[in-house]
């Protein structure tokens, strides 16, 4: 085995040599088999087998050596050199500088038998930031000292070192530290104590701050598609605040999900010559697609076939106001509804939503309702995620029953709602996320209704995905409705069961008490639960199968029903179609019943 200087320093400049002469290693194989692949070279592999050591030492050896082919065997004097190199270099790599390898040849296979001796340990790690810089006094850099990849006592790893200084390279420059140079990166290894000493200090320099923000149109010489007051209240930091690359994405983000514009581009460029250390923001932003239209459709045995149609314009003017109009057809349910939306204090997080709509329902083929409501939102966002709705609506709701019941009621409804919604992976088939939402609204003769009311709603929804293929789904729903005259209450306004998006396996809005005729008339409480496993069998398509439970009540002591079935996913482009069979289980001769929609998952 080769001896090695008592003592000797490895620096930046060795490793990248290292590194350089690594990477043109792999070029050049690369490059040969590619050869050998276009001219056919019929050569035969030759197996590698490393003996002797497991783990990341193994590993790394195998991945240095490369593959060896009969050419290497047929050469074996020069082979034998680049085999004892790699593996030199490999085990250094993991912290051993002692180790001992044996090469030998056996018909179609090398075999490399190491002693790995003992590692290199590090008995003192100091990594400083120059009292003169800013960063000694930055939050962020004294939390990085706290999580470094490499600590006292550990075996010098060449990869997490160099991972310790990108850390504090990265970190520099997404904290605006752009001058940022490193004064000392040194590590002193002796044998043949086998102890390694590492000393590094950065010096951050002065930390830039965000300047101006510039906005332009794509096309030059094109007025911005909104105002200039609004653009900037989008902007997630001040002219003169210290820099930070995620308020960056934060504005970038912002302007997508504003979904105001067809184009964005945010860029910050520092310039290290100027002397105030500002980084002017150059906003780029087009709107060439003004219009943006939705089409669904789907089936259900009880309700028959169903299409929706949407169309917004979310930047109707400069000032930023959008409108929404959204509408759906089927043989049991029709509606149109409109939403005008108006930027208050902030054109995204808060919004002033004008509503209107109009309502057709035909529910158990037994009671026609007629819905119009008026109403105004408040829209809220918060940086953790919740979104609040202030809202007030008035509602004129008018009714026919078969036994010739009818008659019409208003209500004017101040309401309360929060929600929150988190994903992960794709928005259009997310891999795992939740949603919960919280609802209160009352209504009051005292404020011009014909009932008095006080309704509270909740829901969950949970996703998760397992080992890449098997997705849970758990949703769960809670309704109640308290007043001191509960005949009062519209129809619309009470709770019913059954249907795609509640019990399948029971008709829509099926699962309700009845009256004496057998008519359903809602109820006050509501309870719903489902669970949903998905298989998938390619990354388009899923099988899955369901069991939901659920009911519309007036007494406690009413029993839930149960639905079960099996089904389809397609994860098409737009969101996930779902096609299903269901069986109501709680009843003696239940037909199934098919559920074709589209939705998503959360």
């Amino acid at each position: 085995m080769r001896l090695w200087p008592s003592v000797f320093i490895i620096s930046l400049w060795s490793i990248s040599v290292l590194a350089i002469a690594k990477t043109e290693d792999d070029d050049f194989n690369l490059s040969e088999n590619y050869v050998k692949k276009l001219t056919k070279d019929t050569s035969k592999d030759v197996t590698l087998r490393v003996e002797g050591v497991t783990g990341e030492l193994k590993t790394n050896i195998e991945a240095y050596i490369g593959q060896l082919t009969e050419d290497d065997l047929n050469s074996w004097r020069e082979t034998l050199l680049r085999l004892r190199k790699a593996t030199r270099e490999a085990s250094e790599a993991v912290g051993y500088y002692q180790s001992e390898a044996l090469f030998r040849r056996e018909k179609n296979q090398v075999i490399v038998t190491v002693k790995a001796n003992a590692p290199v340990i590090i008995t003192d790690l100091n990594l400083n930031y120059d009292k003169q810089s800013e960063a000694s006094n930055d939050i962020a850099f004294t939390a990085l000292l706290e999580s470094l990849p490499l600590k006292k006592g550990q075996i010098f790893h060449h990869g997490r070192y160099e991972s310790i200084k990108s850390l504090v390279q990265n970190l520099a420059l997404e904290r605006g530290y752009f001058d940022g140079k490193w004064t000392t990166n040194k590590v002193s290894v002796t044998q043949p104590t086998q102890t390694a000493e590492i000393n590094l200090n950065y010096d951050s320099g002065t930390r830039y701050r965000f300047g101006q923000v510039h906005f332009s149109h794509k096309q030059e010489g094109q007025p911005l598609p909104l105002k200039l007051s609004l653009l900037e209240k989008l902007a997630p930091f001040d002219e003169g605040e210290p820099y930070e690359a995620e308020k960056i994405i934060k504005f970038n983000r912002a302007l997508i999900d504003s979904r105001y514009f067809t184009e964005v581009r945010v860029r910050a460029d520092p310039d290290p010559s100027t002397e105030n250390k500002e980084i002017p923001i150059n906003v780029t932003l087009g709107a060439d697609k003004p219009n943006q239209v939705d089409l669904g459709a789907g089936y259900a045995t009880d309700i028959g076939a169903r299409l929706s149609l949407a169309w917004r314009r979310p930047l109707l003017n400069e000032n930023g106001h959008s409108i929404e109009i959204t509408s759906e057809i089927s043989q049991v349910r029709q509606s149109i509804d409109f939403r005008y939306g108006i930027p208050w204090r902030h054109p995204i997080n808060d919004t002033l939503q004008i509503i209107a709509g109009f309502k057709r329902e035909d529910i158990d083929n037994n009671t026609l309702i007629k819905n119009a409501i008026l109403g105004i939102e408040r829209q809220k966002k918060r940086d953790s995620g919740w979104q609040t709705n202030e809202s007030i609506r008035w509602s004129r709701e008018s009714y026919n029953k078969d036994n010739g019941e009818q008659g019409q009621s208003d209500l004017l409804l101040p309401g309360y709602g929060i929600s929150r919604v988190r994903t992960k992976g794709s928005k259009t088939d997310p891999s795992s996320g939740d949603r919960q939402y919280y609802q209160v609204e009352f209504a009051s003769p005292d404020l011009l209704s014909d009932a008095d009311l006080l309704s509270l709603r909740a829901g969950w929804r949970l996703l998760r995905t397992y080992a890449d293929r098997h997705q849970l789904g758990l949703r769960a729903d809670i309704g109640s409705i308290l007043s001191s005259d509960f005949e009062s209450v519209p129809l619309n306004m009470r709770f019913y069961a059954g249907g795609d998006q509640s019990v399948r396996g029971y008709d829509y809005k099926s699962l309700s008490p009845r009256d004496s005729t057998g008519q359903v008339i809602g109820a006050s409480n509501l309870v719903s639960g489902s669970v949903e496993y998905a298989f998938k069998l390619t990354p388009h398509w899923r099988l899955a199968t369901f069991v939901d439970t659920g009911n519309a009540f007036d007494a406690v002591s009413e029993s839930l029903k149960v639905g079960t079935g099996v089904g389809v996913r397609w994860i098409s482009p737009v969101g996930p179609v779902r096609l299903d069979m269901a069986w109501g289980v709680s009843e003696t001769s239940a037909s199934p019943r098919i559920h074709f929609f589209m939705g998503p998952a959360l």
